[in-house]
């Protein structure tokens, strides 16, 4: 989802799961990396069998098969996921996710949110936002109001701050997220949560 030139970059691997940026299903992840180092691998202490990358690349170079039993339907999910990524094209997918992203931040400054993540270094594919302090705020009622008319907020991850996450990634655009912000500044007024933080 992030433009990225592992040759100018100096990026020797490079790992990803196909549910994210790719919107197939979740079990699958994929390793591009180069070659003279995986091979190199071979000598290094085995720690794990299941998830060695050198057996599972040396079982591709002699069978063309995985090194286990293949997760079969995420597999099929992900080369469908593949041909829809690319008739969209990488440019055009990378700056609707953008554009996504911009509309997220700018709806959450206009509430008056604030979010955890300065977005010069934030990836610009997840907002974590935190929760206001105003005593009314609840999460699950949020949630809830939110999901009843076609929208999710996914709950935070971070173990010590307590935040919810907007995502930039699916089959979304940007006035998707527009709409989105009419429906979580609804459920703020019928909680009558204000959006304010004790510093």
């Amino acid at each position: 989802m992030i433009p990225l030139d592992v040759v100018k970059d100096n990026v020797d691997f490079c790992m990803a799961s196909a549910q994210k940026g790719l919107m197939a299903m979740s079990g699958l992840s994929f390793i591009i990396g180069k070659t003279d180092i995986i091979k190199a691998s071979k000598n290094y202490p085995t720690r794990s069998y299941y998830c060695n990358l050198y057996l599972q690349y040396e079982f591709f170079e002699k069978t063309g098969e995985m090194h286990f039993t293949p997760p079969v339907q995420t597999i099929y999910a992900t080369i469908q996921a593949l041909k829809e990524y690319f008739a969209e094209g990488e440019e055009a997918k990378f700056a609707r996710h953008r554009a996504i992203y911009e509309a997220i931040h700018k709806g959450v400054d206009e509430l008056g949110l604030k979010t955890v993540i300065d977005p010069k270094i934030e990836s610009g594919l997840v907002v974590s936002v935190l929760y206001p302090t105003d005593p009314n705020f609840s999460f699950e009622k949020v949630h809830d109001y939110c999901y009843e008319r076609g929208f999710t907020i996914y709950p935070g991850k971070i173990s010590t701050t307590n935040t919810f996450r907007l995502c930039a990634l699916g089959a979304i655009n940007a006035n998707d997220i527009k709409d989105f912000f009419v429906v979580l500044k609804e459920a703020l007024e019928t909680y009558n949560i204000k959006a304010e933080y004790n510093d």
